[in-house]
This record gives C-alpha cells, sequence and structure tokens, in this order.
C-alpha cells in the first residue's frame, strides 16, 4: 500500500486535469517501491515489491560488537514492535533460545534492541545467532509528513520528465522491447530522505 494517493499528488502537478487517478496511483507505487528499496527496504515476501508498509518481517543478525555489547541494531527503522527473538549458536531457533521479553527494551524509532541494565540475558557474538521477528514499517496515516513530502516531489518530478517524453520505464520498437530505470532522484528530495534511510543503508 502506497503511503500516497493520487489526491495527494494533484497539486504537485498545475494544470493536470482531474480524472488521471489511476494513471497518478500506478505511478505513486511505482515511485514509491524505488525509493523504499534506495533506502534500504526489502519486500516483505520473496517476489513481491519492496515496501516500507508496516509488516511482520523477520531478520537473522549477527551479535552486537565488542564495543556495544548489550545493543543489536535491526536493519530497518521504524520498528514498532518484537514478536520474539531467539539467540542460538546452531541456527535451531527453537524455545530454549527464546529470549525472555523482560530482559530487553526496544528503540523503536531507531531499530534497535538493548539489553536491559537487570536483564538476564547477553547476546552472544556468532554469526547469524540471532532470529528476530518484528513488525516494521510504516502502518497508514502514520508516516512522516516530511517522508510524504519528499515522496511526492519525487513523483512530480517523474510525472514531469514522462510527459516531456523522458525516464520512460518501457518502451518498444521493432518488436523489441527494453526497460528502463526511474530517473535518479533529485538532490533536494534526497536530502528530505536521508532521515529515513534504515541502518543497513548508506544514502550520500
Amino acid at each position: 500500500m502506497a503511503l500516497n494517493a493520487a489526491g495527494a499528488l494533484y497539486p504537485y502537478l498545475p494544470g493536470i486535469a482531474s480524472g488521471a487517478d489511476s494513471e497518478l496511483n500506478t505511478l505513486i507505487g511505482r515511485c514509491e517501491e524505488h525509493l523504499a528499496r534506495m533506502l534500504g527496504w526489502q519486500e516483505t515476501t520473496a517476489g513481491q515489491s519492496a515496501s516500507w508498509d508496516s509488516a511482520a518481517r523477520t531478520f537473522y543478525l549477527d551479535g552486537p560488537s565488542t564495543s556495544n555489547g548489550r545493543m543489536i541494531q535491526l536493519p530497518v527503522k521504524p520498528v514498532t514492535a518484537i514478536t520474539s527473538i531467539h539467540d542460538d549458536s546452531l541456527w535451531g531457533y527453537g524455545s530454549a533460545y527464546l529470549v525472555a521479553s523482560g530482559d530487553y527494551t526496544l528503540v523503536g524509532e531507531d531499530g534497535q534492541v538493548w539489553i536491559d541494565p537487570d536483564g538476564g540475558h547477553a547476546w552472544s557474538t556468532g554469526k547469524r545467532n540471532i532470529k528476530v521477528i518484528c513488525t516494521a514499517g510504516y502502518a497508514s496515516g502514520t508516516a512522516p509528513g516530511s517522508l510524504l513530502e519528499a515522496t511526492l516531489r519525487y513523483c512530480s518530478h517523474v510525472y514531469t520528465l514522462r510527459k516531456g517524453g523522458h525516464g520512460r520505464r518501457t518502451a518498444s520498437a521493432g518488436g523489441n522491447s527494453a526497460t528502463f530505470d526511474l530517473p535518479p532522484v533529485p538532490d533536494d528530495v534526497r536530502r528530505m530522505l536521508l532521515p529515513f534511510r534504515c541502518p543497513s543503508q548508506w544514502l550520500s
């Protein structure tokens, strides 16, 4: 589900006639998928589009660094809930390796899980030892205004280029077809997106 709908995009496209909702919603969906992937979000199910929608996600993580042994960094943010965490060096992740929810605290806006000062667990440091099932992403109506603004600016940019004959996603000639990437994200939009990149993603 896209964060924006066609009605929000019309003010960014002066002169466009009403009644283009279907075209604009398709454009919004493609642009938001592109931006979500750029920020580090992946599909929640193989074969689906990358999405920053609120959804259940499963991550297999290495143990924390020795310099900050109480914290594990999830690869996305925001994280709104933890379903379970298992810490198992044998990668079985059975019930015996479930980390008690009372031992840790979620700092959701940063995508971090911290062992409490009085928590009874210590993260192991091996590769892929930690399995986290959580809910992460933006539920309907919860995305920050500046993220919505950035996506609408990019949608407007793409729409304007396409109407000018540039940046089309597909083209065909002589029985052959080709697929093109969406146009580069303008610098002002990229700067607006920086605070929303996932911890796993570098965005210059």
